[in-house]
């Protein structure tokens, strides 16, 4: 993309990105976390909410006259930054297909560090045993019972940095089989953050799939900042077609809808007493994802701020 030389940043680069507009979180009903999950979708490099939370009418609530006004609806307005105009259109298609109520609008935002800005505030968040990390706040290392597994990621890369409640959700789930020896399957790697936390749990072979080349470089870039055993592989495919060897866990942290059309093609990929893991759908979807999954026992499920995860054998 060219720019004008007076509309770039300091490095000259100017960044495609998307404003996305609704009146209300509520219209859709939780408009913000369908479109999270719409986006995850399409690697955006980092989202920023420009939504200011409104106040009451009259302002502040004064505590001394009850009852508390109610607020006037918060809005929607995020601005979705992508590493090119391509996966920007491709985004904004996908966005138009699922929530048609919402505004969209291209902007091409110049760079002015808003990448690093955006970035730097992500931390490090634990589930079960894992904590992922970003390089900048890697926790001191615990040992004896407080000892976690350490995962480092680079959040800008754009995929599943363990932020999303549904990556916490599988990580929590994981964490409580025992991987001693066994062979992984981690279906929609990203950033392979599920497929490292089991390489590094014990298991003999793990093998990340993903039918996006991007998000497999993310995985291989990310691999190389941690302490890897060489059991752990990432590949380019995809699941629906290509010839895989079942495994003793199969992890898809996909979508509802997808989980739903290839309930079958998992089930096959997962060996007789093995365990299937899946998530990416939200508390609306469940009873048709374990619908779909007739044929195989639930173990257990999580939920998280109305997103859910499911262990089943």
């Amino acid at each position: 993309m060219t720019a004008p030389a007076q509309d770039a940043g300091p490095t000259g680069r100017v960044w495609p990105a998307v404003v996305i507009e609704a009146t209300s979180l509520d219209d859709p009903p939780q408009a913000d976390e369908l479109l999270a999950a719409v986006l995850d979708d399409h690697a955006p490099l980092a989202i920023e909410d420009l939504a200011e939370r409104p106040l009451p009418p009259g302002g502040l609530w004064d505590p001394t006259f009850p009852p508390i006004p109610e607020p006037p609806p918060t809005p929607l307005r995020w601005r979705v930054f992508f590493g090119d105009a391509g996966a920007r259109t491709r985004a904004m298609r996908g966005i138009r297909a699922a929530l048609p109520q919402l505004q969209l609008s291209e902007v091409d935002v110049p760079d002015e560090d808003w990448a690093a800005r955006s970035q730097q505030s992500l931390t490090a968040i634990t589930a079960g045993r894992y904590v992922v990390a970003p390089p900048w706040d890697i926790p001191d290392a615990a040992t004896g019972p407080d000892a976690r597994v350490l995962i480092v990621i680079e959040p800008s890369m754009g995929f599943g940095t363990g932020h999303h409640p549904t990556t916490r959700l599988c990580l929590r789930l994981l964490a409580g089989i025992d991987l001693a020896g066994k062979r992984v399957l981690d279906i929609g790697t990203g950033s392979g953050v599920l497929a490292m936390a089991a390489a590094l749990s014990g298991a003999a072979d793990v093998v990340g799939i993903d039918i996006d080349q991007d998000a497999i470089d993310s995985a291989l870039a990310s691999a190389a900042m941690n302490p890897l055993p060489a059991v752990v592989r990432f590949e380019v495919s995809d699941f629906r077609t290509a010839h895989l060897s079942p495994a003793d866990l199969v992890i898809a942290n996909l979508t509802g809808g997808m989980l739903r059309t290839t309930a079958r093609v998992l089930a096959s990929l997962t060996r007789p007493g093995g365990t299937l893991i899946v998530s990416g759908f939200d508390d609306s979807e469940v009873e048709a994802v374990r619908a779909a999954f007739d044929n195989l026992a639930e173990v257990d499920r999580l939920d998280e701020a109305s997103w859910m995860a499911l262990r089943l054998t």
